[in-house]
């Protein structure tokens, strides 16, 4: 049962952008134990299926129950809920930070650099469905990202999906998804998608242990860069809404906030 609220827990931080999945999972001991039995799941598969199954229930329940809050959230209170979304990457830096030598400097401007331009020409939030074989690639792609963000602490993998544009159109389907109506649409989202983070888990799995012992401060050089790439284009994104004067006091209020809960849980 704890297992379960453990991962219930990381399911909520997996939906929210800013928030890292995998750093929730360290905050809460079971990060590492969830690396050892997916590396080692055909030797162990008993033990494996024990201790993840729980976790693993816990998180998609999350996602299922807070989707629907999320992308109403968005809709209605676009400002707010983007800034707050942002104090939460702030609260993170420092953290990352801490981990970095001067001489990896340059990893991090390349990896700002290069999610920054690849989001930029998409910076309105929003992929458009074409219909066509690109729509599958697309979200298999973002299934790949999800892998990331649940694997590699710090980067939160929600706000990698808004950056390509793809987060509303996923997050909309998974809130639909008892919606028999248009459960075909949903499927050619979240099939895909599903397929891509499988596919990202099996692989990323196999290699996060070894990047880390050997090239840790590199790989925080690379989840900065990322983490101030995402800063800057929700913040572009957020202030080419229309809001008013009290959306936004409100939310550079929650944007403080933001940042003193991503602190509090760090240091947890």
């Amino acid at each position: 049962m704890k297992n379960f609220f453990k991962g219930f827990i990381v399911g909520i931080g997996k939906i929210i952008p800013g928030v890292s999945g995998a750093m929730l999972a360290i905050t809460m001991g079971i990060y590492d134990k969830c690396i050892h039995y997916l590396n080692n799941f055909k030797q162990n598969k008993k033990e494996s299926i024990k201790y993840l199954s729980p976790i693993v229930l816990g998180i998609l329940i999350a996602i299922v129950i807070f989707s629907k809050l999320i992308e109403l959230s968005l809709k209605k209170y676009y400002l707010i809920t983007i800034l707050f979304f942002v104090g939460l990457i702030e609260g993170s830096l420092p953290g990352v930070i801490k981990k970095v030598q001067r001489r990896d400097y340059f990893i991090a401007i390349a990896s700002f650099l290069f999610f920054f331009i690849i989001s930029i020409t998409n910076i309105d939030n929003n992929y458009t469905i074409r219909g066509d074989f690109f729509d599958p690639i697309i979200f298999f792609l973002s299934g790949i990202m999800e892998a990331i963000g649940t694997v590699i602490p710090g980067i939160s993998s929600t706000a990698l999906l808004m950056t390509i544009g793809t987060y509303n159109t996923i997050i909309s389907s998974i809130g639909n998804i008892m919606d028999i109506s248009i459960i075909l649409e949903n499927a050619a989202v979240i099939l895909p998608f599903t397929f891509g983070f499988i596919s990202g888990i099996l692989i990323i799995v196999k290699i996060i242990e070894i990047l880390f012992e050997k090239y840790s401060n590199k790989i925080y050089s690379f989840i900065l860069g990322v983490l101030l790439s995402s800063i800057v284009l929700m913040i572009i994104q957020s202030f080419r809404s229309n809001f008013t004067i009290i959306e936004l006091i409100v939310g550079l209020i929650l944007l403080f906030i933001g940042i003193i809960i991503s602190n509090i849980m760090e240091e947890k």
